[in-house]
């Protein structure tokens, strides 16, 4: 089915091409690449690893029609679990990667690994429980809570954002549908790295400084749009996210961090999982975030960036907290059937500027809050990935939670970068 709306965009508009299964290498490179506003700095040395442990235990859209979770094709294809391959996955990290951690989950296999160090001052392993910053996953606790009012007829996905907002985006917008801000359909303009501090220096000096909602937005809508007919296109970004936090506190009279608390991590018992507003300390066992700031000679230290404003990214979690979001929202018991299926659908649009080694080979593989990939091997899994400085995580299922990967790693450079270290740990859980 081919999609042909009238649409102009600033950037490279993208074709429909044939549909092939994707490398799980343009998997990282398409989900990492637009998540984060750090930037490399030269590799450091960091001290010696620490050998890797483990623990075996068609119109606008085309809807995704195996809404049932437990009916999964692919499933029958999952290779075996390999635990050999999970540990060479994690012990491959590179120098500037200063520990990571692992948790496979379901009923194809368990297993939990760490590699490095969570301290590199004392040579504290990475604790298997430990706790982590989520960046950009916490898009999929909003888009739930926006589900989450939709079925409660509280907002209308279709209705214009500026029914809700009327002050917040530019006169000169068209209306923009609520769904495209969750499905990054919007085009909505995202901030530069003039906006914020992106260098090291600029970071560490910056961490505890706080950039409210409004102000964030306030600054991308500043910059041309990337393409000017709402849900055309598929453009990843946050700003659209920002906006759909701002949609929830109006229609809540409460903070979104309120709100994922009290309809989520309560509900589900989440109790190492959290939405801070303000606290800049990761509470509980935890893995340092580090990052590299060039000295005069030439070199680089690592500087201690753990503690940090939270941010518009800001949650904190573990890995099991996130294997239970995950398999609690998989199997509907989090939205109703309409709303749920929201999830899984997949604007049938071209992806802005995207190459041949994207997941949707030129076409959107993000539906609301949670993006699409199908592996060498068949498989296809459904996730969401995230990064802050010091701090990169993300959370992948096959449809039917038979086999389910949560993965956190600490890298120097920003967040974001090491694509090579994110292809290896999905590929070892799912298509080793």
């Amino acid at each position: 089915m081919t999609f042909k709306p009238p649409c102009s965009n600033a950037g490279t508009t993208a074709t429909a091409r044939r549909r092939r299964r994707v490398p799980v290498a343009s998997l990282a490179c398409a989900v990492l690449g637009a998540v984060a506003l750090g930037t490399a700095v030269p590799a450091v040395a960091v001290p010696a690893a620490r050998p890797a442990t483990a623990v075996d235990c068609t119109g606008h859209t085309t809807r995704d029609t195996t809404s049932d979770p437990t009916r999964n094709t692919t499933s029958d294809r999952l290779p075996e679990l390999d635990p050999q391959a999970l540990r060479q996955a994690l012990s491959s990290a590179p120098d500037r990667v200063t520990g990571v951690l692992a948790r496979v989950s379901g009923p194809d296999g368990h297993w939990t690994g760490t590699y490095g160090a969570a301290d590199i001052t004392t040579g504290a392993p990475v604790p298997v429980a430990g706790r982590f910053r989520l960046g950009s996953v916490t898009k999929t606790f909003i888009a739930t809570v926006m589900l989450q009012l939709a079925a409660e007829h509280r907002v209308d996905l279709d209705q214009p954002v500026q029914h809700y907002l009327p002050d917040v985006l530019p006169d000169s917008y068209p209306p923009i549908p609520v769904r495209t801000l969750l499905n990054f359909t919007s085009g909505l303009p995202e901030l530069s790295q003039d906006d914020l501090p992106t260098t090291p220096d600029g970071i560490v000096a910056h961490r505890f400084d706080d950039h409210p909602l409004a102000e964030l937005v306030a600054k991308a809508v500043r910059h041309e749009r990337p393409f000017t007919e709402p849900g055309c296109m598929q453009a990843y970004g946050a700003t659209g996210y920002y906006v759909a936090a701002m949609l929830v506190e109006h229609l809540t009279g409460h903070t979104y961090q309120q709100e994922i608390t009290t309809r989520i991590l309560q509900p589900l018992h989440l109790r190492d999982t959290t939405a801070p507003q303000t606290d800049t300390t990761i509470p509980g066992p935890h893995s340092h975030g580090y990052i590299a700031v060039p000295r005069p000679d030439g070199g680089s230290q690592l500087v201690d960036i753990t503690e940090q404003t939270p941010g518009a990214g800001g949650m904190i979690a573990t890995t099991a907290d996130l294997d239970r979001f995950l398999t609690t929202l998989f199997r509907g018991q989090l939205l109703p059937p309409t709303e749920q299926a929201e999830l899984f659908d997949v604007p049938d649009v071209p992806y802005l500027g995207s190459t041949d080694h994207d997941p949707g080979q030129g076409r959107a593989y993000y539906a609301a809050g949670l993006m699409r990939v199908t592996l060498p091997n068949g498989v296809t899994v459904w996730g969401k990935t995230g990064t802050t400085f010091g701090y990169t995580n993300g959370m992948f299922t096959t449809r039917d939670l038979r086999r389910r990967l949560v993965y956190s790693f600490n890298p120097t450079t920003g967040g974001g970068n090491d694509l090579a270290l994110v292809t290896r740990i999905l590929s070892a859980a799912f298509a080793p």
